[in-house]
């Protein structure tokens, strides 16, 4: 291992030691701090005569890291000090993932390592998930260009255009380039429950064929409708069942089906788990003995309620039926439940993956679950890298951390600056006499708007960050207060939050609002012992 020395400032001094202790590295490190308070007035010409007057010379250390945000290029102290120089992370926290590199060879004299990090861990991944996908190919079968696993990793993500034949052509290509975009593996096209609609059915489904080489699932009981589907070059048919099947399965003997315990006498799906399998079961039998080969065994998720029920079953199958695949539609959770949909979605695709599905079925139907395809697929990564690496899945080099941070990150600030502590007050400041703005999230097209209204006329802003629209604002010159400056910079930056996230972006109102629990303890009711 390398012998590594460490120049840090007095302010991350602290935070550079912490890092280095959780890192467990197996290299010997040394910090030294210089004294100066803040890492980013460090210049590398500077640490070089630092080091010079402290006796440090070429074969005391293999590598010197200077701060990512020091000035300058490495070069400069390898050349007075005869020792190979590299800058380290703009956030000394990250020195932790760093340290536990074998070989720091790969890090720059020039650029911060959080970019080489990065590369580093999106090779490793890359290169891990080719490794999976050729280990797949061994078992399962292909539903379209795709190749389904009997067992993940990796899992396949299918994604849900609902009541696709109420959609506009137009609008329907540009949702299904979003579900691609996204990472959706299979298309899967919603249509009415009830009532049939089979031409248009096979109209979509030749549309899309045409247009896209991705995998094409009708989701319909319908035997009309999966009739047409099939002749119109569908992939897969997802709910077959004791009910449909026979009138169908002449249409489905080339094409993989999701096959459902729907109950033949009640036209409902069992509760119990164990009714549920067993009817499963028979079904799949049922559906192998008229020669329908590729079958994917659907148990069903039930919504919050009687969710963990509905996953009993799955895990049961499988544990009968390693040799057949399974699907799950995760979506019937997501949907019914007010909860930021991307935890969801993760934990359904990791506990998924213990189970043993191939492929599951997200929706983005409404708008709390915008997002959902991209979420999906991530997690499908993640669990496929942690399986691999023989982990839990984090530390990855892969997340689905949006909201919140793994660890707090302090900036260290000049300790001897006047302190002023700041209190919001209901200050009234003139209107800016050039004109005023209204700012709004346009999330169908990926725009943040600024509707100008003033003395110039009327103007819409559109951008995709706020950067770029403030700097036409700027070349615009439709601004001429500072409080206006401050307050359109304020909700400009809130608006690019909104579009990255997919929120709702209301002028004037907090971006996101913290839940509370429901206060029971002025109500008289006891929610804690006392000693």
């Amino acid at each position: 291992m390398a012998r590594i020395l460490i120049v840090t400032s007095r302010l991350a001094e602290p935070i550079v030691r912490e890092a280095v202790a959780l890192s467990n590295t197996r290299h010997y490190v040394e910090i030294l701090v210089a004294p100066v308070d803040v890492a980013a007035f460090l210049s590398t010409d500077y640490i070089a005569k630092l080091l010079l007057s402290r006796g440090i010379k070429k074969g005391d250390y293999d590598y010197i890291l200077v701060p990512g945000l020091a000035r300058g290029s490495g070069r400069v102290v390898e050349e007075a000090i005869g020792i190979k120089t590299f800058k380290g992370c703009t956030i000394a926290y990250d020195l932790t993932e760093l340290l536990k590199l074998e070989d720091l060879s790969t890090l720059s004299e020039d650029s911060p390592a959080d970019d080489i990090l990065q590369k580093l861990f999106i090779d490793r991944n890359k290169r891990l998930l080719i490794e999976v996908e050729e280990k797949a190919r061994l078992n399962g079968f292909s539903v379209g260009n795709l190749h389904i696993p009997l067992v993940p990793p990796p899992i396949r993500v299918a994604s849900e255009v609902a009541s696709a034949h109420r959609v506009d052509e137009s609008l329907l290509y540009k949702r299904v380039v979003y579900l691609i975009e996204s990472g959706a593996d299979i298309v899967s096209l919603g249509f009415e429950a009830l009532e049939p609609h089979p031409d248009d059915v096979y109209r979509i489904v030749r549309f899309l064929k045409r247009e896209f080489d991705v995998a094409i699932a009708i989701d319909t009981p319908i035997p009309s409708e999966i009739s047409r589907g099939v002749e119109a070059g569908c992939d897969m048919v997802i709910n077959i069942d004791l009910t449909n099947i026979d009138r169908v399965v002449d249409y489905v003997k080339d094409v993989a089906v999701a096959v459902i315990p729907r109950d033949p006498s009640t036209g409902s799906i069992p509760f119990s788990s164990s009714q549920r399998i067993e009817l499963l079961i028979k079904t799949i039998d049922y559906v192998k003995s008229l020669g329908v080969e590729k079958i994917l065994a659907d148990a069903v998720l039930d919504p919050p309620g009687s969710t963990f029920n509905s996953m009993i079953a799955y895990h049961s199958f499988k544990m009968l039926h390693p040799e057949i695949p399974m699907f799950m539609g995760i979506g019937n959770v997501t949907e019914l439940v007010d909860i930021d949909s991307v935890g969801v979605n993760a934990l359904l695709v990791l506990l998924a993956q213990e189970i043993g599905v191939s492929i599951v079925l997200t929706s983005e139907c409404s708008t709390k679950t915008y997002g959902s395809t991209r979420e999906t697929k991530i997690a499908t990564q993640m669990a496929a890298l942690a399986k691999t690496m023989k982990t839990m899945p984090k530390n990855l080099g892969i997340s689905l951390l949006i909201l919140k941070d793994k660890k707090r990150v302090k900036v260290p600030l000049d300790s001897d600056a006047e302190i002023v502590t700041a209190t919001e007050k209901d200050t009234e400041y003139a209107l800016d006499p050039l004109g005023i703005f209204k700012i709004d999230v346009n999330h169908d097209e990926g725009f943040i708007e600024a509707l100008y209204i003033g003395r110039k006329g009327k103007i819409l802003i559109r951008g995709k960050t706020a950067k770029a629209i403030r700097d036409e604002i700027l070349s615009r010159e439709l601004v001429s207060s500072l409080s206006h400056a401050i307050y359109l910079g304020i909700e400009l930056a809130k608006a690019e939050e909104a579009l990255r996230t997919g929120k709702n972006c209301i002028q004037e109102l907090p971006l996101f609002i913290l839940p509370k629990p429901i206060e029971l303890r002025n109500s008289g009711i006891k929610t804690f012992a006392r000693k």
